[in-house]
């Protein structure tokens, strides 16, 4: 192949520039160090090229840049997005490293290509390897290399190490996460104003102060000692400044002020399953009510060539406060930025590109509070609030017990075992919150006390409202929808109902109800033939899949074979028949439930019966005869409790 030396070649020889301002006029030439495309208005802005070794890096740039240009043209567009060009420039990187070679076009020669899979082989996983194939796939179409790859022989090279996927938190450590934000913006929603005020006092009495220190010592800058000596003053000069609010700390650093940050991150994403990106974009003015449903609106660049476009995501009146207190505390940050880009600006520091890509970043809730000289009236890079080394649980004292490990293994296969009794979570990222709610949707029975039902053409009951709100929501002209959330959902409710089987078929020593008694029967029947299980989870997840196996899972505990069924037996708090329902199943794990149950309604039996009136005598009848029917089920169980000894008393007037 000659293509590129022929063709490539001969327009590189100028150095050409590879991206432009919104005028038109050149920014970035190919061989720079990096690519700045913020006239594109992308989320990612500027393509680097300082890792890639001297040797390579003009080889990289050459065919990436010849890429570009295949792609504009045979796209017939002017606009490739900044995320795949990236991506060109990641694989080629990586190629480099596994072959020590970039001369790209060699790629066509059978023993270079062999060099390149050997190394590459065992090096990464399958997902790593499929980037790169459509890479070297991108390349042939373009004319660049004659090599194409099929994604079946890639695969033999992936390493054995499994790619683990985004953490889904349990219910237990879910309801401490959301106790432990809700409880943030509570207390620091009506200090929010405050919060900037008092910070806005705190470093001007830094500028301040160091002003006049520097004058004191004739000098224009400090030493390294006289820089600590400075610091040690100025903050017991802070510790001084009158406030009320609560646990305030003076840190311009942003660490005070950052972690409430995160906490207002957190609720925003626990409420509403958006990106990363989308939730950077969101600020006081994106939440509203669209025919009475909580709606948060956003940007998303999902599915459209790197641009941002408007997307909607229901949510809870939370993510207003979170959003707003997140906002509003960091106004004094913003109006520093914004000082900071108005005088680069008039001082030609700054394009006007970035300028306004700038202004529009700091409209956002989350943004950068780091006050510190080194980034202090200076033009950053980004303004967001940071999250890449994860969000902070140091504040959160997380009980995990056996329960919650269950859970957690069940729910995180590729991460079995790495949370321990008392133990941390092995990390938390937005896009662990992104899992987390689609679970906590399926899983924790948001919405209302109706049964979680399974069915895959129906979604299930409990879910009814939220996906009615998307539909509402969703009819409107202009209105996108986060189409991939769903997606997560169904699949789920898919893992619930394999779940539910499973405890059903394989997991529960003891079975009762009327369902489960059948079931316990066919179990001991298939001892009896020498078979282990009945159905293996790989069996149960296929039929559940093609939608043969369906259930109904009650929230007090149990489970209903008759999807068509509305008697809801398990929610009563009255046993509502004499007679158990033959489609009902209670497993070991649900009989606790149940067991749980019981304590409600224990303590619910004393609480009327401590109001003296005749008139809830009926109902406290009611509520020891299903205390004691729940009872009979956790001796079937082996469930330990206290037997519920309490009178029912005919009261007189």
């Amino acid at each position: 192949m000659s293509n590129v030396n022929n063709n490539v070649a001969f327009y590189l020889k100028d150095n050409p520039h590879i991206s432009f301002d919104s005028k038109g006029s050149g920014v970035s030439r190919v061989y720079d160090q990096f690519w700045d495309f913020t006239a594109q208005k992308e989320n990612t802005k500027l393509v680097h090229f300082m890792a890639i070794p001297a040797q390579h890096r003009s080889n990289v740039q050459s065919y990436t840049y010849a890429l570009l240009n295949y792609k504009k043209i045979s796209n017939n567009a002017n606009h490739v997005a900044v995320s795949q060009i990236e991506r060109w420039v990641t694989v080629l990187h990586r190629l480099c490293k596994a072959w020590g070679q970039s001369n790209f076009e060699l790629l066509s020669n059978g023993k270079e290509w062999r060099d390149v899979t050997d190394g590459l082989r065992g090096k990464y996983s399958k997902a790593t390897l499929s980037i790169t194939a459509n890479t070297v796939n991108a390349l042939y179409e373009a004319g660049l290399v004659d090599r194409y790859v099929e994604h079946k022989d890639f695969n033999n090279l992936a390493s054995e190490w499994e790619e683990k996927q985004h953490i889904a938190l349990p219910p237990s450590i879910h309801a401490q996460l959301l106790e432990r934000v809700i409880k943030t913006i509570d207390t620091y929603y009506p200090q929010r104003y405050d919060i900037s005020n008092a910070m806005t006092h705190a470093i001007k009495l830094r500028d301040n102060y160091r002003s006049s220190e520097l004058i004191r010592l004739g000098v224009d800058r400090f030493s390294e000692h006289e820089e600590r000596l400075f610091g040690k003053r100025f903050r017991r000069r802070a510790k001084k400044i009158s406030h009320t609010i609560t646990n305030f700390e003076v840190k311009l650093s942003g660490k005070w002020v950052n972690n409430i940050l995160i906490d207002c991150l957190i609720a925003v994403g626990l409420f509403s399953g958006a990106r990363k990106s989308e939730l950077l974009s969101m600020n006081s003015f994106s939440y509203q009510l669209i025919k009475g449903v909580p709606v948060l609106q956003g940007k998303t660049s999902k599915g459209n060539e790197g641009v941002p476009i408007t997307a909607s995501w229901v949510s809870h009146p939370l993510a207003k406060k979170a959003l707003e207190l997140a906002f509003d505390m960091t106004q004094y940050a913003r109006d520093i930025h914004g000082i900071t880009l108005v005088s680069a600006l008039d001082n030609n520091l700054l394009t006007q590109d970035k300028y306004q890509v700038s202004l529009k970043v700091l409209e956002s809730s989350f943004i950068s509070v780091d006050m510190r000289l080194r980034t202090y009236n200076k033009v950053l890079q980004n303004y967001n609030i940071s999250s890449d080394k994860g969000l902070t649980l140091a504040s959160v004292n997380l009980v995990v017990e056996e329960e919650d490990i269950r859970e957690f293994n069940l729910l995180n296969p590729s991460w079995d075992n790495q949370l321990k009794v008392g133990g941390k979570l092995p990390k938390l990222s937005l896009h662990d919150l992104r899992r987390s709610f689609a679970v906590f949707m399926v899983r924790n029975k948001l919405g209302n006390l109706q049964t979680l039902k399974y069915q895959y053409k129906h979604k299930n009951i409990n879910m009814s409202g939220w996906y009615a709100n998307y539909a509402e929501v969703a009819q409107m002209e202009g209105i996108l929808m986060d189409e991939s959330l769903f997606f997560m959902v169904e699949n789920e409710l898919q893992e619930l109902a394999i779940d539910a089987f499973d405890d059903i078929y394989n997991q529960s020593i003891t079975l009762s109800g009327g369902a489960g008694e059948l079931i316990k029967s066919e179990k001991e029947d298939a001892l009896a033939r020498g078979e282990k299980i009945i159905m293996s989870r790989d069996e149960i997840s296929t039929l559940v899949k093609n939608n043969s196996l369906s259930i109904v899972i009650l929230p007090t505990g149990g489970y209903c074979t008759n999807t068509d069924c509305e008697r809801l037996c398990a929610i009563e708090s009255f046993v509502a028949e004499s007679k158990p329902c033959d489609h009902q199943v209670i497993t070991q794990k649900m009989a606790k439930i149940m067991a749980k149950q019981r304590n409600r309604l224990i303590k619910a039996f004393r609480d009327i019966k401590r109001m003296d009136d005749i008139v809830y005598t009926r109902i406290l009848a009611g509520y020891k005869e299903k205390i004691l029917y729940i009872e009979n089920t956790l001796k079937l169980h082996q469930v330990e409790f206290e037997q519920f000894r309490d009178k029912v008393e005919v009261l007189h007037d």
